[in-house]
């Protein structure tokens, strides 16, 4: 579905990743992990084309998208879950839901979003900016999947997240993984999180990737390393 090779991309004349190379099948998700500051949002930024890779290519679904806008890359399935939420404070819950329609075909917000986080459905009239961090990162996750993406980029979906919303957050994951063809790269701290939700792992340090493995294959102590400060 998704081959990324030999992608470099960073910000000016800095070079932040480097000689990435990674393959995400149909209905696969996988994690990117490592310390803060190593490339992890960097790369997100560069798959749904915020960032203009240096070198080399993004190949989704057969179709070159390495230079494509992000808009286009919305139109052809990608969904992106931003670090930090990116909400419209000032819209209210449905508004921003609303906006999410626009990376699609659909034209109603599909009910099954409300399934998934019911307390957006008594919040519709809400303006985004008076949930609280968790309520946000639930709109921010729905908006996304309003459009009804192939493919959905999620950055740190459970930083700063009480843990009944972390749980959750992992269920929403878990159904659209058994339900759908939907694959997803997400970008994770929380080990544990990983290895409920994803099929395989790559770590990142200092721009490239280091460490790669399935899921059930993985060596705790190689991964806590690269966690560490």
């Amino acid at each position: 579905m998704l081959t990324i090779q030999e992608l470099e991309a960073g910000y000016d004349e800095s070079m932040v990743i480097r000689d990435i190379n990674m393959h995400v099948d149909d209905n696969q998700v996988i994690c990117v992990m490592g310390r803060n500051g190593v490339g992890k949002t960097t790369l997100l930024k560069t798959v749904i084309g915020i960032l203009h890779p240096e070198h080399g290519s993004i190949q989704f679904n057969q179709t070159d998208m390495t230079t494509l806008k992000p808009s286009q890359r919305a139109k052809m399935g990608i969904g992106y879950i931003p670090q930090g939420r990116e909400i419209f404070p000032k819209l209210t819950v449905h508004d921003n839901l609303l906006l999410g329609l626009e990376a699609g075909d659909q034209k109603t917000i599909d009910e099954k979003v409300y399934a998934y986080f019911p307390i957006l459905k008594d919040f519709t009239k809400r303006n985004g900016g008076d949930l609280s961090g968790g309520q946000q990162q639930q709109l921010a996750i729905a908006r996304a999947l309003v459009s009804q993406p192939s493919f959905l980029l999620l950055d740190e979906p459970t930083e700063g997240i009480q843990p009944n919303i972390v749980q959750e957050i992992q269920d929403v994951i878990l159904d659209i993984k058994q339900s759908s063809d939907t694959s997803m790269i997400l970008v994770e701290q929380n080990l544990d999180f990983v290895k409920n939700v994803a099929d395989y792992v790559y770590v990142m340090d200092h721009g490239s990737i280091v460490y790669e493995s399935a899921v059930d294959d993985i060596e705790d102590e190689t991964i806590y390393r690269y966690l560490s400060v």
